[in-house]
């Protein structure tokens, strides 16, 4: 019998990218995504358009709900795993929309929890997290300007952050607050319940797959003010910030490791880690060289509880799933957003 995975937030970027792998890999896919994003950040950072482009797999049923919703409950209670991306994404969001936020992200995990518990205690539950559960704890290290970038002051954190930062006494914003409570949930119903759940805190994800909205996704709205020639504004740090960058594929095949191989209660930094880091500065540099055209960009105000410095240290991830690597470096992530603006902005055009 084949095996069958829900996906929630699925046209969204991971989801879109966890249908197409799971599907190829003999899952039948049952996704379920209620567009949210496009009511969040308008026309542009609207997913229903990937329905089309990623989700017409013969394996893939797509449907429009809300990750609420009863119905996703019940199909929760019948499927052999959940892998849980569906959200309110944006942190500078979040502190216009706390209710909203919270109802999205806590709630929405919870029903799904739920419905394992009761229903379905031996399906693996992935729980996408995110690494703004540190809140500002990251910025209060001390860092120094080496090139275009920040770097740590002390040693023993170059090779980036690990599970052991503290989440506690610090500025989250309400989507870092959400998305630590959607995390100790997943947490707790794995050491109280028994159920084979782990949160994975992301640094950057991002892909061809991904919108282009100021508020999230901002490697692809770097590339895109680039393409069309609009200034950028660069909140704080004068871009000498540093984010580690993962592909959502690559994140997708550790998704999938872990359903084949659960480790209950876990909790794992993932990102692109010290070989996939990456300045804002340094950023503009690449794009230049992948599509010809210089960024320009002012400074603006520095966003409310946002990073400094950021790199996962995967120490943990990869001894637990040694065969999990990167497949895509920088160039490749960067090239495969540039490409895929250019056929979107291409395809507006006429």
């Amino acid at each position: 019998m084949t095996d069958t995975v829900l996906v929630t937030g699925g046209a969204g970027l991971v989801g879109s990218e966890c249908c197409r792998l799971f599907a190829e890999n003999g899952y039948d896919v049952i996704s379920v995504d209620n567009y949210t994003r496009g009511d969040l950040f308008g026309s542009e950072g609207d997913t229903e358009t990937n329905t089309e482009r990623y989700l017409a797999g013969d394996r893939i049923d797509h449907r429009e709900l809300d990750v609420r919703d009863d119905a996703v409950a019940d199909i929760a209670a019948e499927v052999d795993a959940v892998v849980h991306n569906a959200a309110q994404p944006s942190h500078p969001k979040s502190i216009d929309i706390p209710v909203e936020d919270f109802n999205i992200n806590v709630g929405g995990t919870l029903n799904l929890l739920e419905a394992l518990r009761t229903r379905n205690p031996d399906a693996p539950f992935v729980f996408t997290s995110t690494n703004k559960v540190y809140g500002e704890v990251p910025n209060f290290f001390s860092y120094e300007k080496e090139g275009k970038r920040f770097e740590p002051v002390d040693s023993t954190v170059r090779n980036g952050f690990d599970e052991s930062l503290r989440i506690d006494q610090n500025k989250h914003t309400p989507f870092g607050v959400s998305k630590a409570a959607a995390d100790l949930y997943t947490q707790e119903y794995a050491e109280m319940y028994g159920l084979d759940a782990a949160s994975f805190r992301m640094g950057c994800i991002t892909g061809g797959a991904a919108r282009a909205v100021e508020m999230h996704n901002w490697e692809p709205y770097f590339v895109k003010l680039a393409l069309t020639g609009e200034k950028l504004t660069i909140y704080g740090y004068e871009g000498y910030q540093v984010r580690d960058v993962l592909h959502a594929r690559d994140l997708a095949r550790l998704y999938l490791a872990y359903v084949e191989d659960p480790r209950p209660g876990e909790v794992y930094n993932v990102g692109g880690g010290r070989d996939n880091s990456i300045s804002l500065l340094e950023s503009i540099d690449l794009i230049e060289e992948i599509t010809g055209n210089r960024l320009e960009y002012e400074h603006g105000d520095q966003r409310e509880a946002d990073h400094q410095w950021w790199i996962s240290d995967l120490s943990k991830v990869r001894s637990h799933y040694p065969e999990w690597k990167l497949e895509y470096d920088l160039r490749d992530i960067f090239e495969e957003i540039a490409d895929s603006l250019s056929d979107e902005l291409n395809s507006n055009e006429n």
